[in-house]
C-alpha cells in the first residue's frame, strides 16, 4: 500500500494540532484508571519519566509516517516515552494471546474489531469509558456508532476504533469503456449487476475475463451483509447466539451469488482465481469487485488499470452493505493508563486521524470530523463520496462481533463456502451444514458469555 509523503502544510497543522491537544490534556478532567496503575491513577512520581508500549502490525513502509507522529507525540509530552513493538498482521492475533498469559502485554494494542469482543471478555483490554465520559474534549459522539459498536463489552468501550469503512461496488473502468457499457451508479439494482456481468464475461478467451471477481457469498463480518441484506436475510440474531440462514431470504441471496460463477461463468472459480497471484481483479481480468475503504491503496498502488466505486447495489428488498473496522486498546498489563489516554487521545483525535490515516490515504478514518482528508488523499477514486454516503445511510456492521465464537463460526462458514462457490455442494447442502454445525458452537458460546 502507497504511503504519500506529508506536505509541509499538513505537517505544520498537525504540529499544531498536537500542541493544541497537549494543552487540552492538560485541562482535561482527570479519570479513575480502569485497571493497572498505582493509587495515583498509574501516574508516575512528579519528573520521572513513563514508558508507554505500543503493539503494533504496520509494515515497515509505513513505520516511518508512525515514528513522525511519535516524535512529534514525545516532543509535546517529554514525560512520556513511546516504545512501539511491531508484529506483522497476520501474526498479532495469536500473538497477543501469548503476551497475555506471559503478563508481558504492551500497554497499547492494535485490536481488529473481530478480536475487540473475545479480548474484552478475557481480560486482555481493560474499559476505557470513564475517561471518555470525563474527557469531553474527545468527543466520542464524532466517531461513527457502528464502528465503536465493535469495541463495546457489556456496555463499556474497550477500545477506540481509528479506521471503519464499508463494502462498495469497485469496477474497471477499461473493460467497461471496450464494452462500450456505462458506468454503475445509484439506480443499480442487483439485476443489473447479474446481466452486466455477463455482458463483460469473455472466459474463451487466450487471457479470460470475467465480469464480477466471485468474493461473493461471503455470509460473516462485512461480506455477509452485502451479500445477505439487500434480499433482508442476516446471519445471525442480535444476541448472537442463533443462526437465521434457514430462510427463504438467505436461501435466495446465496443462490444468486453461486449462479454467477457456477451458472452464468460470468465470475472465476476458486480454481480459476489461483492462477492470478493478486487475484483476477487486481490482474485486470474482473468487470467488478467488491472494494471496502481500506482496500483503496492497494488499488491505488498496485492495479494497472482505471477503476472507481459506486454505491452497492440495491436488492429486491433493501439497499444493504456491510461494514468493519480496527481500532486500539490498552491492556491489563498497562502500569500508567493516564499515559495511555494521554496518548490515545490524540492519537485517535481528528488530528491523529487525518495525519495517520486520512491525509495519508491509508485508510478511512473512523471519525466523521476526519473523513474529509481522506477522500482529497492521492488514494482514492473518483466517486470516493460514495462510502462516506454509505456510511451515513445503508452500512451496517457485519456479524459476528459480539461473540465468543466469531473465529470458530466464520471457519465453519469458509469450509462451505469454499465447497459451494466449487461446486462440490448446493446451495441448501451449505446452508444447512453452516447451520448445523454453527448451532452447538455458538450455544456453548452464550452460555460461556453468561455463566
Amino acid at each position: 500500500m502507497r504511503n504519500s509523503p506529508l506536505s509541509r502544510r499538513q505537517f505544520l497543522r498537525f504540529s499544531a494540532g498536537v500542541a493544541g491537544l497537549a494543552a487540552l490534556s492538560a485541562c482535561a478532567p482527570a479519570a479513575a484508571p480502569s485497571a493497572g496503575g498505582d493509587a495515583n491513577g498509574g501516574a508516575a512520581a512528579s519528573g520521572e519519566a513513563v514508558n508507554v508500549s505500543l503493539g503494533l502490525t504496520w509494515e515497515a513502509a509505513f513505520q516511518s509516517h508512525q515514528k513522525e507522529f511519535d516524535d512529534k507525540f514525545m516532543e509535546a509530552h517529554p514525560d512520556i516515552t513511546l516504545e512501539p513493538v511491531y508484529n506483522t498482521w497476520s501474526d498479532h492475533n495469536n500473538v497477543v494471546p501469548t503476551w497475555a498469559a506471559a503478563d508481558t502485554l504492551p500497554d497499547i494494542i492494535y485490536v481488529h474489531g473481530s478480536r475487540a469482543f473475545p479480548w474484552a471478555f478475557e481480560g486482555i483490554t481493560i474499559p476505557l469509558q470513564s475517561y471518555i465520559d470525563t474527557d469531553t474534549e474527545f468527543n466520542v459522539e464524532d466517531v461513527w456508532a457502528e464502528a465503536l459498536n465493535l469495541y463495546n463489552f457489556k456496555g463499556e468501550q474497550h477500545g477506540i476504533p481509528y479506521d471503519h469503512g464499508p463494502n462498495l461496488l469497485g469496477y474497471n473502468k477499461d473493460m467497461f469503456d471496450a464494452a462500450g457499457i456505462a458506468y454503475p451508479d445509484e439506480t443499480w439494482t442487483m439485476d443489473t449487476l447479474r446481466e452486466t456481468a455477463l455482458q463483460l464475461t469473455d472466459a474463451a478467451g487466450e487471457v479470460p475475463k470475467w465480469g464480477w471477481s466471485a468474493e461473493m457469498p461471503g455470509l460473516s463480518n462485512q461480506d455477509g451483509v452485502s451479500s445477505l441484506g439487500p434480499w433482508g436475510a442476516e446471519l445471525l440474531n442480535t444476541d448472537e447466539n442463533t443462526l437465521l440462514l434457514d430462510t427463504d431470504a438467505a436461501l435466495e441471496s446465496t443462490q444468486y451469488w453461486t449462479d454467477l460463477i457456477l451458472v452464468d461463468k460470468s465470475a472465476p472459480t476458486p480454481a480459476e482465481s489461483q492462477a492470478f497471484e493478486q487475484g483476477p481483479w487486481i490482474a485486470g481480468q474482473v468487470g467488478m469487485a467488491v472494494v471496502p475503504s481500506w482496500e483503496t491503496p492497494s488499488l491505488a498502488s498496485f492495479s494497472t488499470f482505471a477503476w472507481d466505486v459506486a454505491p452497492w447495489p440495491e436488492g429486491p428488498v433493501a439497499r444493504a452493505t456491510g461494514s468493519f473496522g480496527s481500532g486500539f486498546s490498552m491492556t491489563k498489563n498497562t502500569q500508567h493508563p493516564d499515559q495511555d489516554w494521554a496518548y490515545l487521545r490524540e492519537y485517535l483525535s481528528k488530528e491523529g486521524m487525518e495525519f495517520m490515516w486520512g491525509s495519508s490515504g491509508r485508510g478511512s478514518p473512523a471519525r466523521k470530523s476526519a473523513y474529509d482528508s481522506w477522500m482529497n488523499s492521492d488514494t482514492v477514486p473518483e466517486h470516493v463520496h460514495y462510502y462516506l454516503d454509505a456510511l451515513d445511510t445503508y452500512a451496517i456492521t457485519g456479524r459476528p462481533y459480539q461473540t465468543l465464537a466469531a473465529a470458530e463460526l466464520n471457519d465453519i462458514i469458509t469450509r462451505s463456502v469454499t465447497l459451494l462457490k466449487s461446486g462440490e455442494i448446493d446451495v441448501a447442502s451449505a446452508l444447512a451444514a453452516i447451520m448445523e454445525e454453527g448451532a452447538p458452537v455458538l450455544t456453548a458460546a452464550y452460555e460461556r458469555l453468561n455463566s
